[in-house]
């Protein structure tokens, strides 16, 4: 087997594994859920799921992975120059794979998530970075990168708790607003509070 089918295979195989368990997260509680019955459920070996993911826990980490995985190529694909068409995407991503979040969210796993959400956010910044070229960015770079990404993030996880009652638009105005306006009583809050929209162009990246 060439080193190309040999990945293609252990892709696939990873793939099964981590079906394997959404699967079963949709049926069972997540601390319930056996690494035999994950084996079984990917019609696989036992020593082949631990040639893999050590525990079940990396398998759910990997599942989640994939999804910031799948955002930093959504990214890149329509690459955005706006704080407004930046958040729009990630919201549009967001609210396409909100069946992944809300099943983490009815198993209680939310924090699983969020307690990874900085360094998938950086990995992928990361990567953007060596494609560029550019030497490591200075500290208040990735400060600033970390905070505007943090609201981001906050506001995802309102909306999902919420209900997901806003379109990816509406939550992409309010992080904007964040950025723009400088308290409630701000003139520009209280024109998006009657026109829905703001008296201004979005801020450039």
């Amino acid at each position: 087997m060439d080193e190309k089918a040999a990945a293609r295979k252990t892709a696939a195989t990873r793939e099964n594994i981590k079906n394997a368990l959404l699967h079963l997260m949709e049926e069972r509680p997540y601390h319930d859920i056996s690494v035999p019955e994950i084996v079984l459920e990917a019609s696989t070996a036992r020593c082949t799921f631990y040639r893999h993911f050590p525990t079940k826990d990396d398998v759910l980490l990997a599942c989640c992975k994939d999804r910031f995985e799948g955002l930093f190529r959504s990214m890149q694909e329509e690459p955005s120059y706006t704080f407004h068409d930046t958040s729009l995407g990630y919201y549009q991503y967001w609210e396409t794979h909100k069946t992944f979040l809300q099943l983490l969210q009815k198993q209680d796993l939310l924090f699983f998530f969020t307690k990874n959400l900085d360094r998938f956010l950086y990995e992928v910044t990361g990567r953007t970075g060596e494609q560029d070229g550019d030497n490591a960015p200075p500290a208040k770079l990735v400060y600033h990168f970390f905070c505007s990404m943090s609201a981001m993030s906050g506001i995802l996880m309102y909306w999902l708790n919420s209900g997901c009652r806003e379109t990816p638009e509406q939550l992409a105005q309010f992080y904007v607003s964040f950025l723009a306006e400088g308290s409630e009583g701000d003139k520009d809050c209280r024109y998006f509070r009657e026109h829905h929209t703001y008296p201004f162009d979005p801020n450039y990246v």
